[in-house]
This record gives structure tokens, sequence and C-alpha cells, in this order.
């Protein structure tokens, strides 16, 4: 269902930027007021989804990193590529995508996902330039093999 309403929104966002007519205006303005919908249930859920989660949930056999200031940069030196899942508990469309995000790390084999809350890593927010949520970004991380050598 989620995967509907997501595909929805960006049809309808593609639609109106190629044409303007009553059709895709009206289309618009509903994908428009299911965005500000998630975004107000999201925020207005949050206490109960906290509290879920703490008490019921155990994300051990999640695939997801949960990444921050202190160990960032280890994750990203560590492995070769790495999506970025910017994101936060407010934010409706990032709630809307995160079984999707769960459900892409468990499987994918060579990328790894970290997500990046944007309420508490703010000098990561800035070095990425992160305007909106979500938002992801795929980072590429060279590995340099000093050691080998070819004879």
């Amino acid at each position: 269902m989620i995967e509907k309403i997501i595909e929805y929104q960006n049809q309808s966002e593609i639609n109106f930027e190629k044409t303007k007519n009553l059709s895709t205006i009206s289309n618009y303005i509903v994908a428009f007021i299911l965005f500000i919908s998630s975004t107000f249930i999201a925020a207005l859920t949050f206490p109960f989804r906290y509290i879920y989660k703490k008490v019921f949930q155990t994300n051990s056999h999640s695939k997801i990193l949960t990444l921050d200031e202190s160990n960032i940069e280890t994750i990203l030196n560590k492995e070769e590529l790495v999506l970025l899942d910017f994101w936060a508990e407010w934010c409706g469309p990032c709630v809307m995508m995160s079984s999707i995000i769960e459900k892409f790390a468990s499987e994918s084999k060579n990328i790894k996902v970290g997500k990046v809350n944007a309420d508490f890593n703010k000098s990561i927010i800035d070095k990425y330039q992160i305007r909106g949520l979500p938002q992801f970004i795929l980072v590429k991380t060279e590995k340099k093999l000093n050691d080998l050598q070819v004879q």
C-alpha cells in the first residue's frame, strides 16, 4: 500500500512537470495533501511509535546501520558502497519509506544501508548539504590496496 502511495506521488509530480492541465493539477494537489497528511500523522504518532519500538521491538535482525557523528567515518571507510538514508521521526515520507529501505537493506548484497537521524546529527547534515527529508546519498569509497604487489 505504501509503495502505491509513493508511486502515485512521484507520478503526479512527473505528470505535473510535463503538462499542466486540470487533471495533472488536481492529482498534484491530492499528492501534496497526502504528503502533508503523512507528515502530520508521523508527528502525532511519534510518541507511540517510540514507545512501541523501545518496549516491543528488537531490531537485532535489521541490516540497517544507525549512523551518527561517532561512527559514520569508520563505516564509510570500511565499506565500499553505503546508502545514506537521511530521515527524521516527524517526517511522514521518511516513516513511509522505512519498510522499503529495510527490504532493500535485507536484499542488498553489495550495498550497506545506514540511517542518519537529521535531528541529532547536524554536522553530518551540513557536510552532505541536506536540505530536505527524506534524502538518500550513495557513497562509494575507493579501497586502496597498499600491500598488494603484482609480479
